[in-house]
């Protein structure tokens, strides 16, 4: 089993391979899942690279976001300069991105990222056949599930087994995007989950949940035949990844009878990871107290209290004997009251019993009885880390100092994806040639006794769910041939025959269109002669993508809630207009959790303390609803994206399918009727966002 560690900076490479690391995963500059990482520039992957390659240690290089349309070219570029490292993998998330690596980067190894959202066997399976040779799981996985994907996966498994957790489902987060246009899936998470939110007379960090912890469980991973386990935190200290690192190779080197020794020593080397407390997720069933809304979490081991503060100095009382204060440990003071905190690193200390005093120039705006806690225990810190950090580039530059510095060619050959994929629909009258097509989406089966029912110009999706499938069956069949089908982003390992059952029913009744959210969902449409369409979380953000799509059979893509207009602009450029289908209209599910549940977050109204978010359009007082859908909870906006007025731009682009989304909506023939006149008028609902249409996504 391969241990691969975090780096996020020259201080963590050197650690996690001391620590042991089988393998270590490095963020590509500019596109990686964590852009606030510390600054990694290419000429220190050149270093790292040939530094593991010395080590025989694995290195990855996480090339894991999604790409906008007019990034190809510099994502292209550092595919060439990765091409010339020979890493011994790309992790991606972006299927545009993977088809242009098989095509003219044969040599480079494709590993699936977890923020490609893969939660069963059919995702892994596609993936496989996509020529990737590993697929990072999604982390709010059981172990039965684990264990039922594991069995006969056509590639090897990975599964994070320490660090921090989202709340949503991996890969499926809208939160940061919509609060201010940093979106998580493009590495720009602004982590609103961290935040203090209000519901009622409760406040609190509502939607923070504890870290993950597997070490009590490594064992059961080995059996099952999970090929690598992945410590989460690219953005955490070196000494972080050297404890974690070393723990974990601890449990993974012990044999099973000496198992529960390395686990006691383990678990003590975890038990300095000053990070929030650790919890299993679902791996072993639910834990009903993984959201502790009334603690901050993240602050590091509680120690004691301030029990006195002067001018230069701080008296700390520690809780018992067992704990230390000693130079070169960080401290933090926290204030609950206010909600502050601020770091500090000790370089003295004195003592008397349990009392320390130690040096402070920051214990402004705290006072005596706040709590102390410690976020970097000196006794784990590494030493001479400077001393071999200066070893490993002053060794390459000896290596490599006649080495001529050439720029990277780029092979301007992979624009032929595109060049002539949509050639005959570039040029189109500015409203289309057939007139606008309107999609209407609906997850109650009551519309279809308010609607007036499917047209030429009008059609019906039908969005299909655990919760409503029992219901499928009454729609009329003169109208079920009309309609399409439509999947939700997660589908269960368990619930895959049950959606397969619902399905061959709904297409014996000639539902033949059918709108996919997740790559796993092509394995139920194989040979099937339908009409496939991308959903809006089968991300689609740039013709490269759609061309990889369309050679799996879709015919429509549509644009995903979060893109702005210059974006779908540009990727309809090469012609792919007339197939691309945007909403404008609907309440967007900006989350969607299975770690949050009906009992933990009930159903009042959620809404962030008054502060500027930095949202536009009415967004600044943020309130969300919590709704469910198949035991997930999802966290939609008070308010509904309205575009319409956006129609004639989009035409600009030779765009004429439309949406209008009227999921989470109580059937209303009043409404209806206000929502399809400003649609005809385009004119946009009032009170409503416009999400990143106009302020744009970064």
């Amino acid at each position: 089993m391969e241990l691969l560690a975090p780096v996020g900076s020259k201080e963590s490479l050197i650690t996690a391979i001391r620590a042991g690391a089988d393998a270590v995963y490095v963020g590509v500059e500019g596109f990686n899942a964590r852009m606030s990482a510390s600054n990694i520039n290419a000429f220190d992957l050149r270093v790292f690279t040939g530094y593991c390659r010395e080590k025989d240690v694995k290195i990855y290089l996480a090339l894991n976001t999604l790409i906008k349309h007019e990034e190809i070219y510099d994502v292209v570029k550092r595919i060439a300069f990765i091409n010339e490292l020979s890493p011994d993998a790309v992790i991606i998330q972006d299927m545009g991105i993977a088809s242009i690596i098989k095509k003219y980067f044969p040599d480079v190894t494709l590993h699936a990222s977890t923020q490609l959202a893969v939660h069963n066997s059919l995702g892994v399976q596609f993936l496989a056949r996509q020529g990737f040779k590993r697929v990072i799981l999604a982390r709010e996985l059981s172990f039965s599930e684990l264990k039922s994907i594991a069995l006969n996966s056509p590639v090897p498994l990975e599964v994070f087994c320490h660090g921090a957790l989202c709340f949503s489902l991996s890969g499926m987060c809208l939160f940061s995007s919509f609060i201010g246009g940093l979106s998580g899936n493009r590495g720009r998470c602004t982590q609103p989950c961290r935040r203090i939110w209000e519901q009622g007379e409760k406040r609190g960090y509502i939607f923070s949940p504890k870290d993950l912890e597997l070490a009590e469980h490594i064992n059961d991973l080995k059996k099952i035949g999970i090929t690598a386990l992945k410590i989460e935190g690219r953005m955490r200290s070196h000494e972080y990844v050297y404890k974690t690192v070393k723990a974990y190779r601890l449990l993974i080197d012990a044999a099973e009878p000496d198992f529960a020794k390395a686990l006691k020593e383990a678990k003590y080397i975890l038990s300095s990871d000053t990070a929030r407390e650790k919890t299993a997720c679902l791996f072993s069933g639910r834990d009903n107290d993984i959201f502790q809304p009334l603690k901050a979490q993240c602050l590091g081991n509680l120690i004691g209290k301030i029990t006195g503060i002067s001018k230069g100095s701080l008296s700390v009382e520690v809780s018992n004997d067992a704990v230390q204060i000693v130079s070169g440990d960080r401290l933090r003071l926290s204030n609950p009251v206010t909600d502050t905190t601020v770091a500090f690193k000790v370089k003295e200390v004195s003592k008397e019993g349990l009392k320390y005093t130690v040096p402070c120039e920051k214990s402004g705006g705290f006072t005596t009885g706040n709590p102390v806690y410690k976020t970097v225990d000196a006794i784990f810190d590494q030493k001479n880390i400077e001393k071999d950090i200066d070893a490993m580039y002053k060794n390459y530059k000896n290596k490599n100092s006649n080495r001529k510095r050439t720029e990277t060619p780029v092979p301007q050959t992979f624009t032929s994806l595109i060049s002539n994929k949509w050639k005959e629909t570039k040029k189109r009258s500015l409203d289309g040639e057939s007139g606008d097509h309107l999609r209407v989406r609906f997850d109650d089966i009551l519309w279809l006794d308010v609607l007036p029912g499917p047209s030429k110009n009008t059609g019906y999706i039908f969005y299909l769910t655990k919760d409503n499938m029992h219901l499928a069956a009454k729609i009329p069949d003169d109208i079920a041939p009309e309609i399409s089908g439509e999947l939700p982003p997660f589908i269960g390992q368990r619930d895959i025959p049950v959606f397969r059952q619902c399905m061959d029913k709904l297409m014996a009744r000639g539902v033949k269109k059918w709108v996919l959210n997740n790559i796993s969902q092509f394995g139920f449409f194989e040979d099937s002669g339908c009409e496939l369409s991308a959903g809006p979380f089968l991300y689609t953000w740039n013709a490269y993508t759609a061309a990889a799509l369309s050679d799996e059979g879709i015919k429509y893509f549509t644009a995903s809630w979060e893109d702005d207009f210059l974006n779908i602009r540009k990727m309809c450029g090469p012609g792919l207009g007339k197939y691309m289908v945007v909403y404008l209209y609907g309440f967007i599910p900006v989350v969607r959790s299975r770690i949050l549940t009906k009992e933990i977050l009930g159903e009042k109204m959620i809404t962030e303390r008054a502060r500027d978010s930095g949202a536009d359009d009415g967004c600044t007082l943020l309130s969300f609803s919590p709704v469910y859908e198949s035991k997930l909870a999802l966290l939609i906006p008070a308010k509904p994206v309205s575009l319409f007025t956006a129609r004639r731009k989009f035409h600009e682009c030779g765009i004429n399918n439309f949406g209008i989304d009227l999921s989470f909506i109580k059937p209303d023939k009043k409404l209806w009727n206000n929502i399809i006149d400003a649609y005809n008028r385009q004119e946009n609902i009032p009170d409503s966002v416009r999400f990143n249409f106009r302020r744009g996504i970064k």
